[in-house]
């Protein structure tokens, strides 16, 4: 019997391991062809961009991506909204347009409304300084006049190279171009299977060096290797090639796990994130301007002023921001993303001096916002709001070197102060609260590169213990207040992403979230966040309780986006309450935490 028993756990172990092993990410995975393929660190360090090959992508804090293609006539999700296998992927396709119409969908494209010269009038205008472009996706289909496939934009009724109109028109205009280049390729038969390096890998190649060869100057790569290793595609070879092609090109870190050293390509790139907050190298946070990556006519498109705020942190934290606007069948953007984006660029043109072509402040991104600098010049950005009962005084720690001089970019800032090894600015509280972003100009006596950065705030919430939350109504189970919470790490962070949140029902007409703290607490800061994909609230107004149990409106809003903070006075209170008034969409919120 008690052999039986042994050999009944012996095959579950094995059954569980032959699962393990023929999980569906590890079939994508084999061996290089030969030797060669493998690298040394030293031979990985040969492929990075030199610092004056990236200083004018750190110079240009603002990119549009443009994620498109034929998926658009019938779904909203490039790629992935193909049902159909998935090489290289991590899970695979569970839903979704079928293969067989997927697959046929170019031939029904015809973008007739494209124009390439408008197309970056209108990334000049929104303050852009690159694009980056999807030459190829996941699904395989080509936007240039590829001679080794029928499936690509040749093939279309519109049958024009839509790369080279885009490379000639970029070049024209001066803005820089990327080619968006997935090495994974869900339609061709090769692909990651046998005659992968065989058939595959020669079908690859002759793609790019199309693309980095026969367009004029290209300035970057967006690879984007999904589940694979780096010898998969020869990486190391193809890199050395392609900085023989474009000399001082940059690449992504998609190029491929499993190389020698940590960093991978020239920058790392947090998608739907604002990215880390004090990062050892650049970085470039990849956002959607509504909730999916490819033409979405229904999603909620966020205001200019969410945008502004998150290009604002990133800057501020030593990155760009890499905005996805999705074109539509005509081959036009979204009239109201245009829109929203020019109200971005009409903000650069005025402040874009404190934000383009400087480098990460010595303050680090904290509730009071964010800083840059270039030279002896320090640009203090403040983002946070202001209660009805907080003063306009801005609290920072003090800098190591002297302040020459305090200048208000914006209207409002009186003066400074330096007390207590505390730095104060000091605001009009009436025009610090017309501002998106309070600026204010430091000239100091050193240059503040050449100290250790500062951090601003210690961001530990209130403990879970010492509260409890309820909200007016909840979507699903997987939505109630509590998750916002529960979900480890789910607090506001510039290097995670928020997948928790909570979402009202449908039909509530009173929308609210309500934090009840067991003893009195002296709050400084609330923090609001929306889910990424979802910022949708526009109109909304926080509450604070006191001790007789009386409810007071503290804080009236328009936009919440990503990482709203509110200052308040510090008087001790028993609850804080979220009430929303308007949204556009399903709401999402993924933080509402306070801050002693």
């Amino acid at each position: 019997m008690r052999y039986t028993q042994l050999l009944i756990i012996l095959f579950a172990s094995l059954s569980v391991f032959a699962q393990k092993k023929t999980s569906y990410k590890d079939q994508w995975q084999f061996p290089a062809k030969d030797s060669t393929m493998y690298v040394t660190a030293e031979q990985q360090k040969e492929l990075y961009a030199t610092e004056g090959e990236m200083e004018w992508f750190k110079d240009a804090k603002l990119g549009i991506f443009i994620h498109w293609g034929p998926a658009l006539l019938k779904t909203n999700v490039l790629s992935w909204g193909r049902d159909g296998e998935r090489p290289g992927a991590e899970k695979p396709a569970t839903k979704g347009v079928p293969a067989e119409v997927y697959d046929n969908l170019y031939k029904k494209f015809n973008p007739k409304n494209f124009d390439a010269d408008r197309w970056m009038q209108q990334v000049k205008d929104w303050g852009a300084e690159y694009v980056v472009f999807t030459a190829k996706h996941h699904d395989g289909f080509v936007f240039f006049d590829a001679d080794n496939t029928e499936y690509g934009i040749m093939n279309t009724p519109f049958g024009r190279d839509i790369c080279k109109e885009l490379a000639e028109s970029a070049q024209k205009a001066g803005v820089k171009i990327f080619w968006y280049y997935s090495q994974p390729d869900w339609t061709h038969p090769d692909n990651l299977r046998e005659k992968h390096y065989e058939n595959y890998l020669p079908y690859m190649n002759a793609h790019v060096e199309q693309l980095f060869t026969q367009y004029g100057k290209i300035d970057g790569v967006f690879w984007d290797h999904l589940a694979t290793k780096y010898w998969q595609w020869d990486s190391y070879h193809l890199l050395k090639k392609m900085k023989e092609w474009q000399p001082g090109i940059v690449s992504n870190a998609r190029t491929g796990f499993g190389w020698p050293l940590q960093d991978r390509g020239d920058y790392d790139t947090p998608e739907q994130s604002l990215g880390p907050v004090n990062h050892h190298r650049y970085w470039e946070a990849c956002l959607t301007m509504t909730d999916k990556w490819l033409y979405s006519p229904n999603g909620p498109i966020k205001p200019y002023e969410t945008v502004l705020g998150m290009l604002i942190q990133v800057a501020g934290n030593g990155g760009n921001l890499l905005l996805n606007l999705g074109p539509n069948g005509k081959g036009e953007f979204v009239a109201k993303e245009a829109e929203e984006a020019s109200k971005v660029g009409e903000w650069i043109k005025k402040y874009g001096h404190t934000i383009k072509n400087t480098r990460r402040g010595i303050y680090i991104g904290g509730d009071y916002g964010a800083s840059t600098q270039v030279g002896n010049t320090l640009y203090v950005h403040v983002l946070q709001q202001l209660a009805d009962n907080a003063e306009a005084t801005i609290e920072l720690p003090q800098l190591p070197t002297q302040i020459l001089s305090a200048e208000g970019i914006t209207k409002g800032f009186k003066r400074y102060e330096v007390k207590n090894g505390k730095l104060l600015l000091y605001f009009d509280k009436n025009a610090f609260a017309k501002n998106l972003d309070n600026i204010v100009t430091l000239t100091l006596a050193e240059d503040p590169s050449t100290f250790e950065r500062i951090e601003t705030w210690e961001a530990i919430p209130v403990a879970k213990k010492e509260f409890k939350v309820s909200a007016s109504s909840f979507a699903k189970a997987k939505n109630k207040p509590e998750v916002i919470y529960n979900a480890k790490g789910n607090v506001f962070s510039e290097v995670i992403h928020l997948k928790s949140w909570w979402e009202p029902a449908k039909e509530d007409k009173n929308p609210n979230l309500t934090v009840y703290f067991t003893t009195p607490k002296k709050l400084k800061t609330l923090l609001l966040s929306e889910n990424m994909r979802s910022h949708c609230v526009r109109n909304f107004h926080i509450d604070t309780k006191d001790a007789a149990g009386n409810w007071k409106t503290v804080y009236k809003g328009k936009i919440i986006g990503e990482g709203l903070r509110v200052k308040l006075n510090g008087d001790a209170i028993y609850g804080t309450r979220l009430v929303i008034l308007e949204h556009t969409n399903d709401i999402q919120i993924t933080a509402f935490n306070s801050y002693e």
